[in-house]
C-alpha cells in the first residue's frame, strides 16, 4: 500500500519570511523564535494539528457526504499507518510541535472493544516510533464518544450500563494512551516527549 512518495511531496517546509512575503508557502506573521513578554511566540502558541480536522474528517457537512478522498482513508491498520506516515510528513512541513487526536482518529474502530483497544496500542507504538527525533510532541488524546451509534444516549450519562463500562473502558485506553505519548496535557508546560 505505501511506497516512497508522499501526499505532501513538493510542498516545502513552511518558514517565516515576513509581512511583506508573497509566498504562499511563508509565515508572515508568526515567527517562532519572535520574543515577546520574555518568551518566544513557539512557547506562547503552542500550536497543534488536530487529527480529526487534518485527516479524519472527510469533508462533508449536514447537507452532503463525503468529498475528499484521501490515500489514507480505509478502515485497517495499513491505511491507519499510512495516515500516520502522511500526519508527520505534514507537521514537518509546518514545523508543528504538536498534535492531538481521538482515538477514531488514529485507528479504524474493532468489532468489539478489546479489538479496539489493541488497534489503539498497535497504532500508538507506531506514532510513538514516528515521534523519535521529529521533535513533534502529543499535546493531548480523547476519546470519541460522539460518532459511533452507541453513544446516541451519552457516554458517562448513558443509561445502558454496559455502554456507560464501555465509555469507562474506552476513556481509561485513550489516558493510557496519551500518556505513552507523553502527553503535554497531563504534565507541566515544555516538558513533552520530543520537544
Amino acid at each position: 500500500m505505501r511506497d516512497s512518495r508522499s501526499y505532501f511531496d513538493g510542498i516545502p517546509e513552511i518558514r517565516y519570511e515576513g509581512p511583506e512575503s508573497d509566498n504562499d508557502f511563508a509565515f508572515r506573521h508568526y515567527n517562532p523564535e519572535e520574543v515577546i513578554l520574555g518568551k518566544t511566540m513557539k512557547d506562547h502558541l503552542r500550536f497543534s494539528v488536530a487529527w480529526w480536522h487534518s485527516f479524519a474528517w472527510p469533508g462533508g457537512d449536514p447537507f452532503g457526504g463525503q468529498t475528499f478522498e484521501r490515500p489514507w482513508f480505509g478502515n485497517d491498520m495499513d491505511h491507519a499507518k499510512l495516515k500516520a506516515d502522511e500526519a508527520f510528513e505534514m507537521f514537518r512541513i509546518l514545523q508543528a510541535p504538536f498534535f492531538a487526536w481521538h482515538d477514531l482518529d488514529i485507528r479504524p474502530e474493532g468489532k468489539t472493544f478489546a479489538e479496539s483497544r489493541a488497534r489503539l496500542e498497535e497504532i500508538v507504538d507506531y506514532i510513538g516510533q514516528k515521534m523519535e527525533g521529529s521533535g513533534v510532541g502529543c499535546l493531548w488524546g480523547t476519546a470519541n464518544m460522539f460518532t459511533h451509534r452507541r453513544w446516541m444516549s451519552g457516554a458517562a450519562t448513558n443509561p445502558d450500563p454496559d455502554v456507560f463500562l464501555y465509555a469507562a473502558a474506552t476513556v481509561k485506553s485513550c489516558l493510557d494512551a496519551t500518556k505513552k505519548l507523553g502527553g503535554a496535557e497531563l504534565r507541566p508546560l515544555g516538558r513533552a516527549r520530543g520537544v
